[in-house]
């Protein structure tokens, strides 16, 4: 049975994600979930996106410090801060409990720090807060707000069972303007007894809200000044990589030029007809790399970039397979289709999409000796197809595979002489995913080796 087709009872949803039974029944109740009914007369519920995004949207927060004390938190300078927020603010007004609350786009609880709960107190609690009663509401509230007694607020659902008792409370915002994605809150209470905060507690909190913020807008300030001094350090070392990669390959078919010019002068033997081949050779290397260049300067990367028709997959890999037997690295190698003609057609550039699979098969030839065959995968009514091109050599290492389609990138550990300036995969990504396709490596046996690569693209309309 598919995850979609599984049906789930109320307690096994209950079990797995945390959710208190009575809310997923509320939920049923109020048309928030669409359930089904058993044979024993319960609630059941399909296993659909809609239900894991509802769960989502209702986990309950993660109390993940502890915190009668100063809580021991992750080494992220901003979640230190975080962390200490609760027992700070717990102490600067005398309040018996403090909690910080991070809410997701959602506007639920997804996190909760809280300070002056024991272990023992918060064991019997049932559920954390989700954040749809008071606490929700100071999402949408314009002040912080400050309560005599938490259950006069309108928005008050109570508290869940075995929850501390608390009455008089502060809510204050802490969102850092750097995040607007986040909300973050911090909460004091105290419990039935004692007196209520006054407007001077909340003045204490809201300052302390107000030094937190800062402090946050000043470390995502720090964060983003070290990702762009990063990304500079990257691009400069891109640019020198590239610069000396150019210098290289560029400089080589030139170089193979002056020996051919010279070898005339010493070499007798050496015939004309020789050495305008060599020239020849030398130039259509030289071109090669150049055409590379200018392509991943201009190479559409959106659909209006390309000239799409509906085009068999037969007629595609078979104008391939010619082309391909032309060239020299395909003497005496085989290379054998399995398309079948009764495949539908895909929505593609034929032109383009040409030339994706004369990279992949022109590499198959390069870096391994058997044959090399093209196949497809298609199920009926299935909303794409995917070629696979496999060949025989020695395969990509696993250390290497998260490169080969950056651009400038050669794998070094293969065994062959490296040629071009490492762009043959990173245009074919780019081609396939202006087709809303995909592109993929995979080794086919860590030792023996061999290599498919796999390129999925969507059926005709």
């Amino acid at each position: 049975m598919s995850a979609e087709n599984m049906i789930r009872t109320v307690a096994e949803i209950s079990e797995d994600s945390g959710i208190p039974e009575s809310v997923i029944t509320r939920a049923i109740q109020s048309r928030e979930l669409d359930a089904l009914k058993s044979e024993t007369g319960g609630a059941t519920i399909q296993e659909t996106p809609a239900l894991q995004k509802w769960i989502s949207e209702n986990h309950p927060a993660r109390i993940y410090a502890s915190l009668s004390g100063d809580p021991e938190v992750p080494s992220d300078d901003r979640m230190q801060l975080l962390a200490k927020l609760p027992y700070l603010a717990r102490r600067l007004v005398e309040a018996d409990y403090a909690a910080l609350t991070l809410g997701n786009q959602q506007g639920r609880i997804a996190d909760m720090i809280v300070s002056g709960m024991s272990e023992a107190q918060s064991e019997p609690i049932a559920h954390p807060p989700i954040g749809k009663g008071v606490l929700g509401n100071l999402d949408h509230a314009e002040a912080p707000l400050r309560l005599g007694d938490i259950a006069s607020h309108q928005r008050s659902t109570g508290f869940p069972e075995g929850h501390p008792d608390m009455k008089a409370m502060i809510g204050v915002g802490v969102s850092s303007d750097k995040n607007q994605d986040e909300t973050i809150r911090i909460y004091v209470t105290r419990s039935a007894g004692r007196l209520p905060f006054t407007a001077e507690d909340q003045q204490l909190i809201e300052s302390l809200a107000s030094f937190a913020k800062q402090a946050l807008d000043f470390d995502s300030i720090r964060k983003a000044e070290t990702q762009l001094r990063i990304r500079a350090e990257n691009a400069e070392k891109a640019k020198s990589d590239f610069m000396s990669m150019i210098n290289h390959d560029l400089r080589n078919p030139m170089a193979a030029i002056q020996a051919a010019i010279e070898m005339v002068n010493i070499d007798e033997n050496y015939s004309q007809a020789q050495l305008v081949e060599d020239i020849k050779s030398s130039l259509e290397v030289q071109s090669a790399l150049i055409g590379s260049l200018l392509d991943m300067a201009r190479l559409g990367k959106t659909e209006q970039d390309y000239d799409f028709e509906n085009y068999y997959p037969v007629d595609l890999i078979n104008a391939v397979i010619r082309r391909q037997k032309k060239s020299q690295r395909a003497v005496g190698r085989a290379i054998e289709s399995e398309v079948a003609e009764s495949l539908p057609a895909i929505r593609c550039d034929p032109v383009q999409m040409g030339r994706v699979f004369d990279n992949l098969v022109t590499n198959a030839l390069k870096y391994s000796d058997g044959k090399v065959r093209i196949t497809t995968q298609h199920n009926l009514n299935a909303e794409n197809i995917m070629f696979q091109v496999i060949d025989s050599g020695k395969g990509i290492p696993d250390s290497e595979v998260q490169r080969i389609f950056k651009p400038f990138e050669r794998i070094i550990k293969t065994g062959n002489p490296i040629e071009g300036l490492g762009l043959g995969l990173t245009i074919c990504k780019t081609i396939v995913e202006a087709h809303f396709g995909t592109i993929t490596y995979r080794r086919i046996d860590k030792k023996k080796g061999g290599s498919i690569f796999e390129v999925t693209l969507p059926v005709a309309n």
